[in-house]
Formats: C-alpha cells, structure tokens, sequence
C-alpha cells in the first residue's frame, strides 16, 4: 500500500510541473569551473532519500560516494507567462531546473530543483524532487550561465526594490544532508564566503548535448 500510495503521488506531482512549466529546453550537462582551477567538474543526481537526490560533482569521492559518476542531464522549463526582464534580457527567462527521476514501476517522473534550507547556516543545498512544488525559480543568461534573479538591494539601508539582476552564488561545498554526505552544489546566501570551510566559489555553466 505504501509503495502505491508513493507512485500515485510521484504521478500527481509530475501532472502539476507538466501544466505549468510546459517549455522544455533541450538537455544539457552542467559544468562547474573554479576561478583557482580546484574544481572542473560536471554535476550528477546522487540519491539522498526516497525520491530525492542533490547536485553532486560527478568525479568527486565521498563518504556517501566513493567513486566518480557519469554525469547527468538536465532540461530547463519555462512558462509562457515568464519573460526576460525588461531592464536587461541578458538575464534570460525565469525557469526552473529539471530531471527525470527513474522509477522501476512508474517509469521516469519529471522532477525539479527546490533550495533546502537549514536556518542554521548561510548556504542552502540544492535538491531534486518530483514535480514542481516550491521550485526555485533560476535563469540561464546570455552566456548559458545558471543565476538566480534578484530586484531586490538587500544592502540598501533600507532594502529597496531595484532593476532586475543576476547573482552567481554557487560554490562547490561537502554538506550533510538527511544522513548524506555528498561534494555538492550548493548555493550562498548573502554576498560573503558561507561558514562551511569546504566551500569552493563555481561558475555554472549548461553544456548541451
């Protein structure tokens, strides 16, 4: 029953992603760079609970993962109700960051990208699950890099709304998740170097193939 009640509900949120974020680009790896050269590396899903899996480096070893991975592909959906921002359409279209997750009894269920955050810490781990609920909503801009949007000046005394930007806040980092432990992307939050002494600062970049 149990098993039944967890396809069913891979299904539901499948449909829910499907209605929505119905514009789907064409599959790309994502590559990660470091400006020290550390880090050359592509991302892969590595499993991190039942129906969940994070951003991991594909040739990094780990507790959770001792031996390289071949990397994964990933799409890019939009809506038709999302377009560039005005101010700079550099920045790209609003989107979210896809994958299908492989099931053995309910084939590969769409799934997609939500931040996970521990208010314990200054960074938050990229996780996939299925559908769309709560996904984080990034952009590709005109050079395939992965940002997250902002118009918001949150160093403004006060904050104030501001014109459309495009952060690069990634970094490669270890992190402890649901009794994982993996070398994966993860993202800052806030204009400084997060706590985690792993941490690594990446471009993100889609290949694609």
């Amino acid at each position: 029953m149990k098993t039944t009640l967890t396809l069913t509900a891979l299904a539901a949120a499948a449909a829910a992603q499907d209605s929505y974020y119905n514009i789907t680009s064409k599959p790309f790896q994502l590559v990660l760079t470091s400006a020290d050269g550390s880090i050359d590396d592509t991302v892969s899903a590595c499993h991190t609970g039942a129906g969940l899996e994070s951003l991991c480096l594909s040739n990094s070893n780990s507790t959770s993962k001792p031996d390289p991975t071949y990397y994964d592909t990933f799409n890019f959906n939009t809506s038709i109700y999302y377009q560039p921002p005005s101010n700079d359409p550099d920045l790209g279209v609003p989107g979210i960051l896809t994958w299908f997750l492989p099931t053995a009894n309910a084939g590969s269920v769409p799934s997609s990208v939500y931040f996970s955050y521990d208010p314990a810490t200054d960074s938050t781990v990229p996780i996939i699950r299925p559908g769309s609920t709560e996904a984080q909503t990034l952009a590709f801009n005109s050079q395939d890099e992965l940002i997250v949007q902002s118009y918001v000046d949150w160093a403004a005394n006060p904050p104030t709304g501001t014109q459309t930007t495009g952060l690069k806040r990634w970094y490669a980092c270890r992190t402890y998740f649901s009794g994982y432990q993996y070398d994966n992307l993860v993202w800052g939050l806030g204009n400084h170097k997060p706590e985690n002494p792993t941490c690594v600062a990446v471009n993100v970049k889609r290949v694609f193939v």
